[in-house]
């Protein structure tokens, strides 16, 4: 019998979409669809390019972006990247910057999707703050 899991992530809140980066983001998507049995399903971002999402039983979980022929991701290294779901992206910005937070992507909104920034907590973690279009 599974257990009730009763916490901020289990219903959806807090952290509410995770995407893996790297310079190879097909070679990124295989590797979690062979080792988890993920799907993957393209979405077109216009301009921005094709972003992918990893899928289970059809289910979006998370993304996949590639950081090859990207200038501003360069010298990013792979890694997996949260986004935290909030009310107010800009008062969160503003908090967090109180705090001791450096932005690194200004905020910014994408079509269809909704409100974001990425901030560097005062240790060097990064987070993306995130508001839901809609």
């Amino acid at each position: 019998m599974a257990e009730t899991m009763d916490h901020s992530i289990a219903v959806g809140k807090t952290f509410v979409w995770h995407e893996v980066y790297s310079p190879n983001s097909e070679a990124s998507r295989d590797f979690y669809m062979k080792a988890l049995g993920w799907g993957t399903k393209p979405m077109d971002m216009g301009p921005m390019g094709t972003y992918h999402m990893l899928t289970v039983d059809g289910t979006p979980v998370a993304g996949c972006m590639g950081t090859e022929g990207n200038p501003d991701m360069a010298d990013v290294p792979p890694h997996w990247s949260i986004y935290i779901g909030v009310e107010d992206v800009d008062a969160k910005i503003e908090t967090c910057v109180s705090l001791g937070a450096v932005v690194i992507v200004p905020v910014m909104d994408v079509p269809t999707v909704g409100r974001m920034a990425l901030l560097k907590d005062p240790q060097g973690a990064t987070f993306w703050l995130y508001k839901g279009e809609g």
